[in-house]
């Protein structure tokens, strides 16, 4: 079966001793991924890096959104549940994401949540 992997960059280099070499990188200036294209240890590189990329900035509401949506409590939710409390997390994601949580302690806070 062939995977396509999104944004893969390859560089040739010419050797020391003449022969070529090429490396591969998950993006451009992204870093290096272990093992021959094809093979199963590439593409665990290849999503090792992705899942790096994306990880949410520590100490923002978003880290903590997704943590909860990860969690144990929030994957034994029904089914209907889970769907209604998704679509209120994105409406807070697109408003809050970048909220620092030690702004959460202040009671002022509350009035711009339920604004």
């Amino acid at each position: 079966m062939r995977v396509r992997l999104k944004g893969l960059n390859s560089i040739t280099k010419t050797l020391a001793d003449g022969s070529e070499r090429t490396y591969w990188y998950a993006w451009k200036g992204g870093p290096p991924l272990r093992g021959k294209p094809g093979t199963p240890e590439f593409i665990a590189s290849y999503n090792e890096a992705v899942a790096r990329k994306i990880e949410p900035p520590r100490g923002s509401l978003l880290s903590l959104l997704l943590a909860y949506q990860a969690s144990e409590d929030f994957s034994s939710l029904a089914e209907a549940t889970r769907r209604g409390y998704v679509a209120l997390i994105k409406r807070i994601e697109t408003e809050f994401s970048d909220f620092p949580l030690s702004g959460l302690t202040d009671r002022r806070s509350r009035g711009v949540f339920m604004a």
